[in-house]
């Protein structure tokens, strides 16, 4: 198997790619973080280093580069030497810091891209072992079990001596398909447009009527091109024709019709800021009725 012990060109970057939170500069340090490498077919690598900062093994992701989904999932071990957590090497570049712990890598890393106060580890298996654990006796410990997982590792915390831990709930109060912490994160991100989705952005922060258009016409944006200059310069009053104004029947009703449009629609529509289940969040306009970030023209709740 060919292998690179660290790589951008995986599916897990692709698909934080799709992020807008996860900029250059956030994925460059988060490689700093954990050398996560690829496969010659794509799949991450997450490398488990030591605390001598030695390779022990790498789980090796099948991964859904759109959804996040997990398909499959193998490992390498480096024969003689004893595995250990994903992130053990951290721990003593930051011996003061309490330590995130969760089940798998991918939690580990994504939530490390987020300020917390935490050093994200992860335990990399289903089955963990007091064992496992014991690099972390002395340090504060937090546990962030995957939805429906908070007794298993009541269980196991509890084997463990002289270990200093506090147990979170959050995620068995999720509803919904989260079952990480990391996706109930992510599932309140905005994506990143695609080229189609930001060329029609452009177009409405020109005219923030082609939206109202678009919605009313159910129509789609199919591909974008350059904009011809000449066909931007201004056009003389001679060599505009003078034609009388089309007649518009039900102007009225067209009126109405646009303003119930106008306050349904969340984003950077000014209409949203007076919707009383929404407000300004640091990643935009956040909808209380949606429970997510809502893009311009994307966020009809029904209000």
């Amino acid at each position: 198997m060919k292998t690179e012990i660290t790589s951008f060109s995986s599916s897990f970057f692709e698909y934080l790619c799709g992020f807008v939170w996860f900029d250059q500069d956030k994925l460059e340090a988060l490689m700093k973080r954990y050398p996560i490498g690829a496969t010659e077919q794509g799949e991450s690598i997450f490398w488990h280093i030591n605390a001598e900062n030695k390779i022990t093994n790498g789980h090796i992701i099948t991964m859904d580069s759109e959804t996040g989904k997990v398909y499959d999932d193998s490992w390498y071990y480096q024969d003689g030497r004893p595995t250990c957590m994903f992130g053990e090497h951290l721990l003593g570049a930051f011996p003061s810091q309490t330590v995130a712990l969760v089940t798998d890598e991918l939690t580990a890393a994504i939530m490390s891209c987020f300020p917390t106060p935490y050093v994200w580890l992860a335990t990399g298996k289903e089955q963990t072992t007091p064992t496992d654990l014991f690099p972390l006796v002395g340090k504060t410990v937090v546990v962030f079990p995957n939805k429906g997982e908070y007794n298993k590792w009541q269980e196991t915390l509890q084997a463990v001596p002289n270990l200093q831990f506090h147990l979170s709930e959050v995620m068995e109060n999720v509803q919904g398909d989260c079952h990480t912490i990391a996706q109930m994160v992510l599932s309140q991100q905005p994506l990143r447009p695609t080229e189609e989705e930001a060329a029609l952005m452009r177009m409405e922060d020109a005219n923030p009527n082609i939206a109202l258009l678009v919605k009313a016409l159910n129509l789609e944006v199919v591909g974008a091109s350059s904009i011809d200059e000449d066909a931007m310069k201004p056009i003389s009053k001679s060599e505009v024709k003078s034609e009388p104004p089309p007649q518009r029947e039900d102007d009225e009703a067209m009126k109405s019709f646009l303003m119930a449009q106008e306050k349904r629609w969340h984003g950077r529509n000014p209409e949203c800021h007076k919707c009383s289940r929404s407000h300004e969040g640091i990643n935009g306009t956040y909808c209380d009725e949606l429970h997510q970030y809502v893009e311009y023209g994307k966020g009809d709740c029904g209000r």
